[in-house]
């Protein structure tokens, strides 16, 4: 009994542990075990990822959400697109850019297959507001691609005016 602990309990490594059971040893906290009794400490491999439900194919779509988000990238903006038809019907895919915006820029690339033209010299250095694309039709060509990991996913590779 330390500190009037006794009677309290942890819980390690799976197992529920009174204090009073805590031994010392070099003044750090341990647990004792019984001669010949093992502890269990099971790993589990990572969850896997969901196959990609959109095969490769060019599918009719609407922009249904624009957001900005930080991954391993860096800053991204990303488009979530939802088929409109066929045996996809429903199913978000996403496209995700840089959020830098010039005429050799993929962000560029997106706006302009969504809207059918070219961004004008104005657009370009003044600015683009985004929130215009939303609902807007296009079509989308869906690739399936593999990340580092593995996984397959569905990449939309190209946006362009339907």
């Amino acid at each position: 009994m330390r500190n009037g602990q006794a009677g309290r309990s942890r819980v390690c490594l799976g197992r529920s542990v009174s204090l009073s059971d805590r031994q010392s040893f070099n003044n750090r906290p341990f647990v004792k075990k019984e001669k010949g009794q093992k502890m269990a400490f099971v790993v589990k491999p990572k969850a896997p990822t969901p196959a990609a439900t959109v095969k490769d194919g060019t599918y009719p779509a609407a922009v249904t959400s624009i957001k900005q988000f930080v991954n391993t990238y860096g800053e991204r903006v990303g488009f979530e697109f939802t088929i409109l038809s066929g045996p996809f019907k429903g199913e978000k895919v996403l496209r995700s850019t840089a959020p830098q915006l010039t005429r050799q820029s993929k962000l560029a690339e997106v706006i302009e297959g969504i809207t059918g033209r070219e961004l004008t010299d104005k657009e370009l250095q003044g600015g683009f507001d985004l929130d215009e694309l939303l609902d807007a039709a296009c079509n989308i060509l869906v690739l399936q691609s593999r990340s580092k990991t593995g996984a397959v996913y569905s990449n939309v590779e190209r946006v362009f005016q339907s």
